[in-house]
């Protein structure tokens, strides 16, 4: 493979955000793994930097002096099961999307598609995670530290710690505009995926855009009912 081959896989998740419908078009006539491989090492990447990102926000009391959480040893095991839930969780949410719209597109669709190119061009639509936790990250590192009281109350272990650092995170970051802000990016993600992923309907099973976005419609709206709005 050459370097420019190489460099165009890389930036395909990319490129579906910038020029979706010419992008996904050619998924379907040709789809490839490759690019795919590269969007998910994108996913992974900005996911772990958006926990780190997080994490380097929040110091902890020991022995009377604030410590920097990602420097304690209860850190490893957060952010290993942080990334890992993170993770999980986005692939059952995209089986979910990608398993309605590519059923209901087979029912209604004119073309009769592979389903290796369905999920191909419907794994693309995590190109949508990538933007978002890259914002995310920003997003955290313009937020101040916080300090929470001892070692014992962050990470949190049960539900009455959960709530406690919830209210500290509440108090400390609640009147910040990126804090704010983070509350909208599910909802953002929805109404992008809902957007790609009538756009993916229609190069797929050249049905008409009316067709596309009920597809898209039915097929998100049953994900929202059972697992809620996208994880970010």
């Amino acid at each position: 493979m050459n370097a420019k081959a190489t460099i165009d896989y890389l930036v395909l998740p990319f490129k579906i955000l910038i020029s979706p419908f010419k992008t996904l078009n050619q998924l379907a006539q040709a789809p490839t793994v490759k690019g795919f491989v590269s969007l998910v090492a994108f996913l992974m990447l900005f996911t772990a930097t958006t926990l780190y990102a997080f994490a380097s926000r929040i110091f902890v009391n020991i022995n009377g002096a604030p410590i920097a959480f990602v420097v304690t040893s209860p850190f490893n095991s957060w952010y290993t099961g942080s990334f890992t839930l993170a993770l999980v969780y986005i692939l059952i949410y995209w089986v979910m999307v990608a398993m309605g719209l590519a059923l209901i597109g087979k029912i209604i669709g004119k073309k009769d598609t592979s389903w290796r190119a369905l999920f191909i061009v419907f794994g693309y639509l995590l190109s949508v995670f990538i933007v978002l936790y890259a914002v995310r990250t920003i997003m955290y590192l313009s937020l101040p530290s916080i300090y929470f009281p001892d070692s014992n109350s962050w990470p949190p272990a049960d539900q009455a710690q959960q709530d406690a650092a919830l209210s500290l995170v509440n108090q400390d970051w609640g009147t910040l505009i990126p804090y704010h802000f983070l509350s909208y990016l599910p909802i953002i993600a929805f109404v992008w995926l809902a957007i790609l992923g009538t756009v993916a309907v229609r190069v797929l099973h050249e049905v008409s855009w009316t067709r596309s976005i009920t597809v898209s419609l039915i097929g998100f709206f049953i994900t929202l009912f059972i697992l809620g709005l996208p994880p970010t």
